[in-house]
């Protein structure tokens, strides 16, 4: 059953809903997409296919904690489709490309467990660097933009956005053991920080 099919107050809800996680989300899934795809157009166009599916099947969603994986999850099968069709109209694709996306899948969610622990940790830092780091990393806004949103000069903005990258780190140093290997960091998580 889809949302429309519900009563009209429902309706509006999901409406409400789906606008509230493209506004949350859609430039983290764009810059997502276009890393996979490099092509803009066909990166908002997959985007698109992404958030009609995302409208069709939102009822779907069982945890909400779990919204972000689930949208990375749709992305995935969208780029892996986009390949595919593709392959399928004589564009060779390499199949190392298609295997490579599908690996994602078993590492995307201790990314997402760690995205929401950051989130929640830059949020527990002062307001004056809490706001642009979560511009900066989370967002992925040039320092630039984001010192034109704040008003502030470009050096205070690097300033302020490097102040909290050393508090985060601290935060997380005290929350997380990390381990390095050829893949990249591995978090070891205690549940210190409450973000578990």
């Amino acid at each position: 059953m889809a949302v429309d099919d519900l009563n009209p107050l429902a309706a509006n809800l999901g409406k409400i809903m789906i606008e509230s996680i493209w506004n949350t989300f859609h430039r983290q899934l764009l810059n997502f997409i276009l890393s996979k795809v490099q092509n803009k157009a066909h990166a908002e166009d997959i985007l698109q296919d992404v958030f009609v599916k995302v409208m069709k099947s939102i009822e779907s969603l069982e945890d909400e904690q779990k919204l972000q994986s689930w949208l990375y999850q749709i992305c995935r099968y969208a780029i892996i489709d986009f390949y595919r069709n593709k392959d399928k109209n004589g564009q060779q694709v390499a199949q190392e490309t298609l295997d490579a996306l599908i690996s994602e899948e078993e590492n995307h969610e201790q990314q997402a467990q760690v995205s929401r622990c950051l989130i929640i940790l830059i949020n527990e830092l002062p307001q004056n660097v809490s706001e642009l780091l979560i511009d900066s990393e989370i967002e992925q806004l040039k320092q630039k933009d984001i010192a034109q949103k704040y008003n502030i000069s470009l050096s205070a903005t690097k300033s302020r956005i490097l102040r909290g990258r050393d508090l985060l780190k601290k935060k997380l140093t005290n929350c997380c053991q990390f381990e390095f290997n050829e893949n990249g960091p591995e978090a070891n998580c205690a549940n210190n920080c409450g973000c578990q």
